[in-house]
């Protein structure tokens, strides 16, 4: 994925702001029936997906691998041990593997779909 030194700066500064903000609201108070749907790991999953995404634009001159993959997933079950300390917040085993699915779908998207755009098409054979 080709991007451009600004643009890799600016995506740079976005993934620093949503890790702040997500550190936040994953450490505030909720009401317990906030905590408990499904909508909670569709959330987790989204997050991930968009966070994988940053982290790869934030690098662009480079695939996403694996070494993007463990920063998210560390950052995602560091927030889970915080919140075992939070009032009011619990650690989930089922956010973490809602956390690996989101980035295991932003892995097979950048690589099956973002691949094939970004390289050339072969030229035909005479």
């Amino acid at each position: 994925m080709a991007i451009s030194r600004c643009n890799q700066m600016g995506a740079r500064l976005i993934l620093g702001l949503s890790l702040l903000i997500t550190t936040y609201m994953a450490l505030i108070p909720l009401p317990s029936l906030v905590q408990e749907s499904i909508n909670d790991k569709l959330g987790h999953v989204l997050l991930f997906i968009f966070l994988g995404f940053l982290a790869h634009a934030s690098w662009g001159n480079r695939p996403f691998n694996w070494k993007h993959a463990l920063f998210l997933f560390t950052y995602g079950a560091m927030l889970e041990c915080l919140q075992y300390f939070s009032p009011s917040r619990y650690f989930s085993w089922l956010d973490m593997v809602a956390n690996g699915m989101g980035i295991l779908i932003y892995w097979l998207i950048a690589f099956f779909l973002l691949q094939g755009i970004s390289s050339p098409a072969p030229p035909p054979k005479t």
